[in-house]
């Protein structure tokens, strides 16, 4: 069954890869779609008011020489007379194709030289007045667009205009203004030719925007690919660590967030695997350190049943020693399971640390006589030091220590305590005589089952749980603890415990 759920896992998996790649790909696709949709709606809008603007300007321009033909008609004229009578003399005014020879009473406004296009003119219009030429003007021009007003706002000639259509400019003689020239505005993009000029705009920037549009997808597309590989990376090393293949490791060559995770992900894998590691070296040596004594005790109590032995007091004593280190293992064991599972029982209070190592050391001093050791105790701090810890505890941990001394330290030896108290913590230390601990096994000591046999005899047994019980046991106290070589040749071991302050 185990088979058909990594299956299942693994479709869901490549199944949520491909949605996470469409939705980056889509997601740069619509985005680039609609920027280029607002850059041509905004593009376009401003080239129409540009282009109007523009077409303002020309004909705001185009006004300022009508006013001045204006006002050199009116000083010839003496007045506005002539163009009231008739409105063919403004629209000749306004617009320059002149026949070769003036009539009569008309100023040359364009001089001599001015050019004048070749047209076909009709008959002369009684009363000497040539008519205009036909020439096709485009059906923008200005000229029916202008009215003519006196200094009193009436109408001289051209057409009138609302108000809020128009713009006015003054008609001056001399200083005096002697009329106004309104001139209504035309609606923009009204001929055919503006309309193609903003078309082709429109045109050539939408032929841009689909180049650019299609290089977006193109990039869209490279661009997820490269940013979903170290995904697919860390999910199929996710895959091999579900299935238990802790020596899983992936490489992905970036600095980014992905490649933090794909460090995060290596150093779990690790952690994995050396937990696996130690997971199987706790199993083999649990059931070493129990075959042990299960041995013994087989071998003492076949051994009787045979009658090779007799059951008297030497016999049974041995029995209860093989019985007491099953026990001492067991409880032991069952210490580390609560700390791994809910923390080893403590009952918090505040403690004079120095108080429990003066006590707990009073009655190791007959073990260290009968082993030969020497205990050196330098704890000249004589004010009290609380810290918060289980006071039991705390003196199962230092009889852990003493216990080891005696068990790996040969005679004659020597174990040295002193303490450096300042105003945050307390440094106990706890040094030894030979023989030493290898560099690299200084960071094991504190592992479960433990035991360097090669430099640090086992004489009188021992689990190898007691350092981490100790660990667990200071840690939870806010604590650490830490092995270092001693300067005696042996085991150097510092408890640094935070320190409790005392309310004034």
């Amino acid at each position: 069954m185990p088979a058909p759920r990594v299956a299942r896992y693994r479709t869901k998996g490549a199944h949520m890869r491909l949605r996470l790649g469409y939705k980056l790909f889509l997601t740069i696709l619509t985005t680039s779609l609609v920027s280029i949709v607002l850059m041509s709606g905004i593009m376009r809008y401003f080239i129409q008011r540009d282009f109007e603007n523009f077409i303002h300007k020309v004909e705001a321009e185009r006004m300022s020489e009508i006013t001045e033909k204006l006002g050199a008609f009116y000083r010839q004229e003496q007045g506005w007379n002539a163009l009231a009578q008739d409105p063919r003399v403004f629209e000749r005014i306004l617009r320059p194709e002149f026949p070769p020879h003036e009539p009569h009473g008309l100023p040359d406004l364009h001089g001599k030289d001015a050019p004048r296009p070749l047209a076909k003119v009709e008959p002369p219009i009684p009363g000497g007045l040539h008519p205009l030429p036909r020439l096709q003007t485009p059906p923008d021009r200005i000229e029916p667009r202008l009215a003519l007003y006196d200094d009193q706002h009436r109408l001289v000639a051209g057409n009138s205009a609302p108000a809020q259509d128009q713009i006015v400019r003054p008609v001056e003689v001399d200083g005096l203004t002697v009329g106004y020239v309104h001139l209504r505005k035309r609606q923009a993009l009204s001929t055919p030719l503006e309309k193609d000029f903003v078309y082709r705009q429109t045109r050539t920037f939408l032929f841009t925007g689909t180049a650019v549009l299609i290089l977006a997808v193109m990039t869209a597309y490279l661009f997820s690919r490269h940013l979903l590989k170290p995904v697919r990376e860390l999910t199929k090393g996710a895959h091999a660590l579900a299935s238990r293949k802790f020596e899983t490791r992936i490489t992905v060559k970036s600095g980014d967030e992905l490649g933090l995770l794909a460090d995060d992900f290596n150093r779990m894998a690790q952690t994995l695997e050396r937990h696996e590691h130690l997971h199987r070296q706790w199993l083999s040596d649990i059931s070493h350190e129990l075959r042990t004594p299960l041995t013994v005790l087989k071998g003492e109590i076949e051994a009787i049943i045979d009658g090779v032995r007799e059951i008297d007091g030497k016999n049974l004593q041995s029995l209860h020693a093989e019985v007491l280190v099953l026990e001492k293992l067991v409880q032991d064991l069952h210490e580390l399971s609560v700390a791994d599972t809910q923390g080893l029982s403590n009952a918090l209070e505040t403690v004079d640390v120095l108080a429990v190592l003066r006590e707990s050391l009073v009655l190791y001093v007959s073990r260290f006589s009968q082993s030969g050791l020497n205990i050196v105790n330098e704890l000249v701090h004589d004010a009290p030091v609380m810290v918060m810890a289980d006071r039991d505890r705390l003196s199962q941990v230092f009889v852990n220590l003493y216990e080891n001394t005696i068990r790996y330290t040969q005679s004659p030896g020597t174990l040295k305590i002193w303490a450096e108290v300042d105003q945050n913590q307390v440094r106990l230390n706890f040094e030894d005589g030979w023989p030493g601990v290898p560099e690299e096994a200084l960071e094991k000591l504190f592992d479960r089952l433990y035991r360097l046999d090669s430099a640090r005899s086992r004489k009188d047994g021992g689990s190898g749980l007691g350092l981490a019980i100790c660990k667990s046991l200071v840690e939870s106290w806010g604590g650490g603890i830490r092995a270092m070589h001693s300067s005696l040749g042996g085991l150097r071991i510092e408890i640094v415990l935070p320190r409790v302050r005392e309310e004034v």
